[in-house]
């Protein structure tokens, strides 16, 4: 085992070395502040991939790149990975399938009363036959604005959000004849077994920061094993992710925004983007709303509802709740367990925290 991974900190450190410039040559998050040399952070690679054994790809949204910053007061993301998936993949049962299956948690949600997004239907993998074709169609009619997915899609990929209106079909954004949308169907049936998801109106005040996607409460709650109540269960933090420049999804990855909300249910004063589309901004690029202080609807009873959900589920430790704000209240849209790192970036170190709630095995 010591060979292998020797093996494989050479082979990061030789990818790293040649590609360098791929990872240091990236836009501080904090420009205001005094930052530390290009040589610096390529010794911090360096030193972070003999100890860690991963290329960190967090450095800079981190704060890493700034003087007297240290890896010392956080957690590593292989650290992390590690840690948690030991608690969560229990042996010889695993309760993850429970959220990994989409379809699955919507039926356990409801069955136990939570509030859980309306599923309309689930479609089989494999090819499509012309009576379930017509039944997408007259759901389509009937609904006028569903969503379709695969039932264990992440990040938000092949999220598909179909609208109709006045006898035509639009797939996010683009028309689609009758024929045409029954090949785009059968192509993704093929390839997934498929839901059908109704559209969820968020309430005003989310929807004025940005009105094209569903954005949602990423809430994150851990079995807390040093209770003495055995349902006890510890809020490690809450965040506003947001879509942003159309886009239909509120993920990080497709050029969403995330956002830390403090314990009053108010954002906090910057949104961060993943690297590859920014750094951090005060407000929505599309809306002008201003981040800082803005109060979200159903705080409370959205982190107690996930409290709750989570004291069923207490055999997975860590669970990243996504949770849609409607007029109505809170509205449960999935339930993750391999949710990363964010909150280290968007309320400082955590190491602390984690070293006591995702103890090492």
């Amino acid at each position: 085992m010591y060979i292998r991974n020797l093996k494989y900190r050479c082979k990061l450190l030789v990818i790293f070395i040649f590609n360098y410039n791929k990872y240091i040559n990236k836009p501080s998050y904090y420009p205001e502040k005094p930052l530390k040399s290009r040589l610096q952070i390529f010794f911090d690679f360096i030193e972070h991939i003999i100890k860690c054994g991963e290329i960190d790809n967090s450095y800079f949204d981190l704060g890493l790149d700034v003087k007297g910053s240290s890896y010392k007061d956080y957690i590593s993301y292989n650290q992390y990975m590690n840690r948690r998936n030991s608690l969560n993949l229990t042996q010889p049962f695993s309760y993850v399938c429970l959220l990994r299956n989409k379809s699955l948690f919507s039926s356990i949600g409801k069955c136990w009363g939570f509030p859980v997004i309306q599923d309309l239907a689930k479609m089989c993998e494999g090819s499509l036959k012309e009576s379930i074709y017509s039944d997408i169609i007259n759901l389509v009619k009937e609904n006028n604005h569903i969503f379709i997915k695969p039932v264990d899609s992440k990040k938000g990929q092949e999220v598909h959000e179909v609208i109709y209106n006045d006898g035509k079909i639009a797939i996010n954004g683009n028309n689609y004849s009758i024929d045409s949308f029954r090949i785009f169907i059968n192509d993704l049936s093929i390839k997934h077994e498929l839901l059908i998801q109704s559209k969820i109106i968020q309430h005003p005040y989310v929807s004025r920061i940005y009105e094209k996607s569903v954005n949602t409460l990423r809430i994150v709650t851990i079995n807390n094993m040093h209770s003495s109540d055995a349902e006890k269960v510890y809020l490690l933090g809450v965040e506003l992710r947001l879509g942003a420049n159309g886009n239909i999804t509120d993920n990080i990855s497709m050029g969403g925004i995330k956002i830390g909300v403090d314990s009053s249910g108010k954002l906090c004063k910057y949104g961060y983007y993943s690297s590859k589309y920014g750094t951090k901004t005060l407000f929505h690029p599309d809306s002008n709303v201003t981040f800082e202080g803005y109060q979200l609807p159903f705080y409370e009873e959205s982190v107690e509802l996930c409290k709750k959900f989570h004291a069923k589920l207490k055999e997975i430790h860590l669970i990243g709740w996504d949770v849609a704000l409607t007029d109505k209240g809170p509205v449960f849209i999935e339930g993750n367990d391999d949710c990363g790192t964010d909150f280290q970036v968007l309320f400082g170190p955590m190491k602390n925290i984690y070293d006591v709630y995702l103890p090492e095995a």
